[in-house]
């Protein structure tokens, strides 16, 4: 299993936002000091405020910061908003395989699956 660089520049932004706390900072201020491609880091940021992560405030002194409580949101919270929250193997996903009745890992993947997800619930965002 790999996290994939959505999760990992969202979970960079969420802790530079972080600790610049009370500062709007905008995506080409982020993308500059984090080193992250700007476009890439401009999507991150309408899924996270999306997802209730980050809020954004417009004009010239406009940017980006946590939302409230932040820190009460779970990594999960963060794969949800990034659309992240994809099964682990296809087949779990995939309710037509062909050979889902004689499946002897079915059980074990769901299984992991759900150990997987349950941790995810338990580490909040305010642990970055």
């Amino acid at each position: 299993m790999t996290i994939s660089k959505k999760v990992e520049y969202s979970i960079v932004f969420i802790s530079y936002l972080s600790h610049n706390k009370g500062k709007n900072i905008t995506i080409t201020q982020a993308a500059k000091n984090l080193r992250l491609p700007y476009r890439f880091l401009g999507q991150i940021a309408i899924n996270l405020k999306s997802g209730g992560i980050i809020e954004s405030k417009e004009g010239k002194s406009g940017g980006y910061q946590m939302v409230k409580e932040w820190e009460r949101k779970s990594i999960y919270d963060l794969f949800e908003s990034l659309g992240e929250n994809k099964a682990m193997v296809t087949c779990l996903g995939d309710k037509s395989c062909i050979r889902i009745r004689k499946c002897r890992m079915k059980k074990i993947w769901e299984k992991v699956e759900k150990s997987w997800y349950l941790e995810l619930k338990k580490i909040k965002l305010g642990e970055i």
